[in-house]
């Protein structure tokens, strides 16, 4: 009966030795640093950055609930901590790059974003991002060229401040885009064949998508 968790191809006379009378495998000098059996498992390993902790509780509310369902949201602050990061020498310097490159100083800009839900699929978007997304209905609604003011199907939103998390949906941020185009995805290759029956088919198909221009997002106290 071999041992679990050791290869078979280890079962060998040059590499364990087996005690007359008895099923149990005794390794041999080679294998004396194995554990035993069961094997301990491992130690948690410790955070990569123990200065980074979450934000305290006192930085995370949530307001009162409304009668309705979407009036439910959590925020969580982020300028604390934001400002308890950037104190001392490495916040002054990377105060004084930020007027060079924002992006490459690792200071957070004043933009926002948002998570947004459309046709079953959520969205990260930013002012002036374009998503393609499945072809939206109804189209008297969803034209080209009509300009959607979505406060429905926000589901977060972040800023450099805070971030707010809706239950499910946020009721006070608006995201406003513009439709930019109504067209075909690239086409997809649909081929199927059964071998030594003469039989294959090869199709193509092409889904019909929106693609939306994101013009601004707004919270509405």
């Amino acid at each position: 009966m071999s041992p679990p968790l050791l290869p078979r191809l280890l079962l060998r006379p040059s590499g364990l030795g087996l005690l007359r009378g008895s099923s149990r495998v005794v390794p041999s000098c080679r294998f004396s640093s194995l554990p035993p059996f069961p094997y301990p498992l491992p130690k948690p390993r410790p955070p990569s950055n123990p200065s980074v902790s979450p934000p305290p509780l006192s930085d995370v509310r949530r307001p009162p609930s409304s009668s309705s369902s979407n009036g439910e949201y959590y925020v969580v602050k982020h300028k604390g901590q934001y400002d308890r990061a950037m104190d001392g020498e490495h916040g002054d310097r990377l105060r004084a790059l930020r007027g060079t490159d924002p992006l490459l100083t690792g200071v957070p800009s004043a933009s926002q974003f948002a998570v947004v839900e459309l046709s079953g699929t959520q969205f990260k978007v930013s002012p002036n991002d374009v998503l393609t997304t499945e072809k939206l209905k109804p189209l008297s609604k969803w034209s080209v060229g009509s300009v959607v003011r979505m406060s429905d199907n926000v589901v977060l939103h972040g800023s450099a401040a805070e971030t707010r998390v809706g239950s499910p949906y946020l009721p006070n941020v608006v995201v406003t885009v513009r439709v930019e185009e109504i067209t075909h995805d690239a086409t997809v290759v649909v081929f199927k064949k059964r071998r030594r029956k003469n039989s294959q088919r090869k199709n193509g198909h092409r889904r019909e998508v929106t693609v939306l221009r994101v013009l601004g997002i707004d919270v509405e106290e």
